[in-house]
């Protein structure tokens, strides 16, 4: 940084308005990169969230066919245990016997048609899954081509509002080391409860901060370069046309 050199009021006045741009800018920057973290945070739950639906269905599809595949191994067992029922039953040769065959028979062709059942809806759940999982599989790979690109981008635009940010602080920093000690803390102190303008310039003989009327001695004071400080708003006020007199 340079070392403080003796300027008037007036010369650091003016260079309290570079600061505030710059400062300005800063502000406009840090806003624009806030905003980076929860676009980031968006687009990544999102690409997990499909991911893990993708999984539950992909998932659940699996169970659904091992269960498939086990009702028609229970299914045909059922079916050669039924035959041999039916088989069976005209060899009873007592009525306790042959009641005992039927109620086996009748138990076996309850299972049958429960299993037989169970397998439609399994098999209708399957057909479902199969499309739903096709589809998932499809958008994950889209969501993730798209969000991983825009990630790319948000990033790139992060590293490059960095490198920005950095650029204009050196530059404001540089200017601001002309300044007195005392004006840059009023200023910094202004600036902190007025949105970040601390240094506002005359608007039709009204200060540009709260257009609040001056008096004809106010102006006269700012135009000669003195520190004036708006008695409504707090602001410093200057004359812009006079800073480069």
């Amino acid at each position: 940084m340079n070392e403080q050199k003796n300027l008037s009021m007036k010369q650091q006045l003016k260079l309290l308005l570079k600061v505030q741009e710059y400062d300005s800018k800063l502000l406009e920057l840090d806003m624009r990169k806030s905003f980076f973290p929860d676009l980031l945070t968006q687009l990544k739950t999102e690409m997990e969230k499909l991911k893990e639906e993708y999984e539950t269905k992909k998932n659940r599809l699996t169970e659904v066919k091992k269960e498939i595949d086990f009702l028609e191994i229970e299914l045909e067992e059922n079916e050669k245990k039924l035959k041999s029922s039916q088989e069976r039953l005209s060899t009873v040769s007592t009525n306790k016997e042959y009641d005992a065959v039927q109620l086996e028979i009748q138990t076996l062709e309850e299972k049958i048609a429960d299993t037989e059942q169970r397998s439609i809806v399994l098999l209708d759940e399957q057909s479902s899954l199969e499309k739903e999982v096709a589809e998932l599989e499809e958008k994950v790979k889209n969501t993730i081509e798209r969000n991983k690109a825009q990630i790319e981008e948000i990033e790139k635009n992060s590293s490059e509002i960095d490198g920005l940010i950095e650029k204009i602080r050196e530059e404001r920093d540089e200017i601001a080391s002309q300044i007195s000690r005392p004006l840059l803390s009023k200023y910094r102190q202004i600036r902190k409860g007025r949105q970040g303008v601390a240094v506002v310039p005359i608007v039709d003989r009204a200060c540009g901060g709260c257009r609040q009327a001056l008096p004809p001695q106010k102006i006269q004071d700012i135009r000669a370069g003195k520190l004036t400080i708006c008695e409504n708003c707090g602001r410093i006020i200057v004359e812009l046309e006079t800073l480069d007199d």
